[in-house]
Order: C-alpha cells, then structure tokens, then sequence
C-alpha cells in the first residue's frame, strides 16, 4: 500500500496534468456542438396563437324547452285513438257516449260488485247501495251534459294541440263517459318539474287499472317525483266496463308535467 501511495505521490503533476487535458477535450467538444442548428421544416415551425377561452353563461332563458312539454299544453285529457275531427278552436273534452242503458247499469251491476268485495262483507251492503244509485244519477246527468256539449260546445271535434295526460287503450272510454276519472298529476310536482312520463297499464273487464309500470324510452326529463306520481295516477284512472275486453288490456297513458 506505502509502495502505491509513494508511486502517486511521485506522479501526481502528470495524472494531474492528464485529467485537465481530458477535461479540456470535453468542455470544447459540448462548446462546439451548441454552435451547430439544425433547422427542421414542418407544420409545428410556426407556433400557434391560443385565444383566451370564452366562458358562456348560461341563463334560464337561454335554456330551450321542447315544444311539446311547453306551458302552452292543454290542462285536458285526450283519448289517442278518439276519431273525431281535431280542432284549436270549437272542441269537447267529453267525447259522446255510445253506451246503451243496459251497457250503464251493467257497468254499475259491476262497480257494485268490486265494491261490496273491497268492502269486506253485509255491514256496507246498504252504503254500495247509496253510491251505485248515486252512480246512476251522476250516468244520467252526465249523458244529459254530453248531448248538450254535442250540439253547443264543438262536441263533435277533439283539441288539436298539446294536452297534459294522452291515453290510447282500444275500444275503451273513461268511466261514465267522464275525463276526470283519467287522471291527471301534472301539477303536482313544484317548479321546474316539465317533463314527459309515459306509464303502460294493464286494466281489468271492470274498469281499473291492475298495474302501471313506467316506459323509459319513451320519456322525456323525467324526474323520481314525475315517475313516482304518473305511476300513482294511473293506478288511481278508471276505465269504462267491458265484457268483451281481455281480462288484462294493455294500452298506455302520457303526462306531461309543468311548472306551476
């Protein structure tokens, strides 16, 4: 070990002196490269100017609504499949009944049945009894306002335009003739709440609707309370009795929601 110190020792100017040459070499050759450019022509040679991104403010009324969910649509019921003339300026929501006095009382016969069976037994009978004549007095009355509408209102044209609650079940009518019993929920969820809900149904001989199950595709904006509503309207809507319907129609009912 004393023998390789005392060699370095001994040649130390000379090592010295070597690794300055080396560090010479290098520093010119570095020096040396930077003075060299290469220009290489493409499309990237002249930079781009970037212009300052534009924020776009977006306010309600920049905000477009379809429109056939405009608050022009009709507070009204409307059968799909009601063939009269359309028209925006005479029309009738009450369409005129076909129903016979025996199809009436045999509609009752059955609204008197399903009653008493949800009612639980002989304790109520009297009370089915009220309603089913109440039943008939309102048939009556409401044949009486349909004649007249007929021939006063524009009773032989259907609305034309946009309508809140659109039905298509074939060869049925609302019970007794009348549109309330096709309900309709398109207040009943708040402020900005327009939407479009499509629920299929399934009705029974009866009248009632058995089942109400929501149809996606074919809805437009639909909010959990719009779905959630449609679906407990529909179930709450009553169809007119018929004997020679199947036991389990299928047809569908369409609200449109709006903002109060």
């Amino acid at each position: 070990m004393n023998d390789f110190l005392n060699l370095i020792d001994r040649y130390k100017f000379g090592i010295l002196a070597v690794l300055i040459t080396y560090i010479g070499i290098f520093m010119y050759l570095q020096i040396s490269s930077f003075e060299k450019r290469y220009v290489i022509e493409g499309w990237f040679h002249d930079k781009p100017s970037l212009e300052k991104e534009k924020v776009i403010e977006i306010k309600p009324e920049n905000i477009e609504i379809p429109n056939d969910l405009s608050s022009s649509v009709k507070n009204i019921t409307r059968d799909q499949n009601d063939k009269r003339e359309r028209s925006e300026k005479t029309w009738s929501e009450v369409k005129p009944s076909t129903n016979s006095i025996k199809d009436i009382e045999k509609s009752v016969k059955e609204l008197e049945k399903q009653f008493f069976k949800e009612s639980g037994g002989e304790e109520k009978r009297k009370k089915i009894i009220e309603d089913k004549n109440n039943k008939l007095a309102q048939k009556n009355e409401t044949k009486s306002n349909i004649k007249n509408t007929s021939l006063k209102s524009g009773g032989d044209k259907v609305f034309a335009g946009n309508v809140m609650v659109d039905w298509v079940l074939t060869n049925r009518n609302e019970h007794q003739n009348d549109p309330y019993f096709i309900r309709n929920p398109g207040y009943t969820c708040g402020d900005h709440t327009t939407g479009l809900v499509t629920i299929k149904i399934k009705v029974d001989q009866s009248g009632r609707v058995i089942d109400a199950k929501y149809i996606a595709g074919s809805s437009n904006s639909a909010s959990p309370c719009m779905i959630e509503q449609a679906r407990k309207y529909a179930l709450m809507s009553r169809f007119n009795y018929s004997n020679t319907a199947p036991a389990q129609q299928e047809g569908t009912i369409r609200y449109t929601f709006v903002s109060q």
